[in-house]
């Protein structure tokens, strides 16, 4: 039996140390939860004040509203489907960090359009007066559907690899610590965005009419 070639057999666990990514400093952990506080603010801009925009300001009633903002919540599965596309299709040579900036460019994009759909089904709304299922009302409002849709695809395409890159980064020693930093800092992402939030309706004014809000939102967003 020929046994010439066992001496040349190593462990898995030879793998030269230098090999392995460098540990992540407290820095770089507070640096990852940039990512985790913009979606912080987004979630507070996209879901609070466009919520509170199309029942209190533009008419449109609570189901229609709530229905069109939980759409994105309705596509939440494709997470699985992008984890699984991060782990084996690379963007650009990176498993990970080309799934988060390009999901996280097309949910900002996703955001302002869906303001801009918002503002023409409030168009239609007022023109007739008050809210009626019309062919108008339908479409815009299929359209702002659609747009949430968008919207939440992008967020999974972004949110699952970068929770995988987390744990690509860190070892069994501080991945704790970057997980709680980073989730921390998502607290921290809604509190300033309830404090943007509440400082643009503060400046525009309640009696202030509704050009004057629709260009404030348009320049927050």
């Amino acid at each position: 039996m020929a046994t010439g070639d066992i001496s040349n057999l190593q462990p898995e666990d030879s793998k030269p140390r230098e090999s392995f990514p460098p540990k992540v400093n407290l820095f770089t952990m507070f640096r990852l939860g940039l990512f985790q506080m913009g979606l912080g603010m987004m979630s507070v801009l996209a879901l609070g004040i466009l919520n509170r925009v199309m029942i209190g300001e533009l008419a449109i009633p609570a189901t229609i509203a709530a229905g069109a903002l939980a759409m994105h919540q309705f596509v939440a599965p494709v997470r699985v489907w992008f984890g699984q596309m991060s782990d084996a299709k690379p963007i650009l040579g990176y498993h990970r960090t080309g799934y988060v900036w390009i999901g996280a460019t097309l949910f900002a994009i996703a955001s302002f359009l869906a303001v801009q759909v918002m503002w023409r089904l409030g168009n239609v709304v007022q023109a007739a007066g008050g809210w009626s299922w019309t062919t108008q009302t339908s479409g815009w409002t299929g359209l702002l559907a659609l747009v949430f849709v968008f919207y939440g695809v992008a967020l999974s395409m972004s949110s699952t690899p970068f929770a995988a890159m987390l744990v690509d980064v860190s070892d069994e020693d501080n991945r704790s610590k970057l997980v709680g930093i980073v989730w921390s800092m998502l607290m921290v992402g809604i509190v300033i965005g309830a404090i943007l939030g509440s400082s643009l309706l503060k400046q525009v004014g309640t009696d202030a009419p509704l050009s004057a809000l629709q260009a404030s939102i348009d320049r927050l967003f």
